[in-house]
């Protein structure tokens, strides 16, 4: 067991600073303050960082890439500036870092060291599209990116319809038309809600049954980032819960299983990370709970 106090001490901090997602206005004065005072800000893509920091005159001392790419290089490079008492402030291109975004190893390299992880909250693209969804908004599900291939894609649409609260994913525009005509087959009534480019000029929201949402972006052409609200299974349609809907699933892999997949794609050369999120995504497991049995 490990407890930290992010306000007791100076010393090493890592700042899990959320940043707009789009419209640069969408900042907290706690956030420019985190981002004027650390020694290191950790960067998904420096460039767009930069346009962050040019536009509230902002000097960091050093200014560093951290991405899926290069976490597992990064983790002397963090130890050794959390040594020598230095204050690290992680951001992705958008949003709050770690969903869907990199900085999970961060997170657990700070933890084991003891070093405080403070969440600078602010813009998150799935709360901002649930709260404007009219779905129910309490429980829900946030799924990340569905898996690439098709009949994986499939089968985890319809693992997640079946529950009886609101689940929410990120879509890319290439595959956005795809996995519209799959949710239209699927569950041609259920409600669901299309955000489009959030708080950016283009911001749309579309709202109707999924072949009325198919159909509308049928005549469109797809372009930015979209999140996909996807209302409650009716009473026929739904199961209890994700454990319920897996244990219907012939091909649903046991923790045990998976751990066995992680460590078979390691040996092939696959790093820690992406395995564990490759095995998670496509078997509709906890990635933290496959992360710490794989360890």
């Amino acid at each position: 067991m490990k407890a930290t106090r992010s306000f007791e001490a100076e010393g090493p901090k890592l700042y899990i600073c959320s940043t707009p997602i789009g419209n640069l206005d969408d900042v907290t004065p706690r956030l420019i303050e985190i981002l004027r005072t650390v020694d290191v800000v950790a960067a998904e893509d420096t460039r767009q960082t930069r346009k962050l920091l040019t536009r509230y005159d902002i000097h960091v001392p050093e200014l560093v890439s951290y991405h899926e790419h290069n976490a597992v290089y990064r983790r002397d490079w963090l130890q050794t500036l959390w040594k020598l008492g230095k204050r690290v402030a992680l951001v992705s291109d958008a949003g709050t870092p770690i969903v869907s975004d990199p900085g999970d190893d961060a997170v657990q390299l700070a933890i084991e060291a003891g070093v405080p992880v403070v969440p600078i909250p602010g813009p998150s693209a799935v709360l901002a599209a649930l709260v404007s969804s009219g779905l129910p908004a309490i429980p829900f599900t946030f799924v990340g990116f569905l898996p690439r291939g098709a009949k994986e894609s499939r089968e985890a649409l319809d693992r997640f319809g079946k529950l009886s609260w609101t689940f929410i994913f990120y879509e890319a525009p290439h595959r956005l038309q795809k996995t519209l005509s799959q949710l239209a087959t699927l569950w041609p009534e259920r409600q669901i809600t299309l955000a489009k480019e959030l708080t950016k000029r283009h911001e749309t929201l579309v709202y109707g049954t999924a072949v009325e949402v198919h159909d509308f972006i049928a005549k469109e052409s797809p372009r930015g980032e979209y999140v996909v609200v996807v209302g409650p299974a009716s009473e026929t349609e739904k199961c209890v819960d994700l454990a319920t809907c897996r244990a219907d699933d012939g091909d649903a892999l046991s923790l045990q299983e998976a751990v066995q997949m992680v460590r078979r794609l390691m040996g092939q050369g696959v790093s820690h990370k992406e395995a564990v999120k490759k095995v998670a995504e496509e078997n509709g497991l906890r990635r933290k709970d496959l992360y710490d049995s794989t360890l």
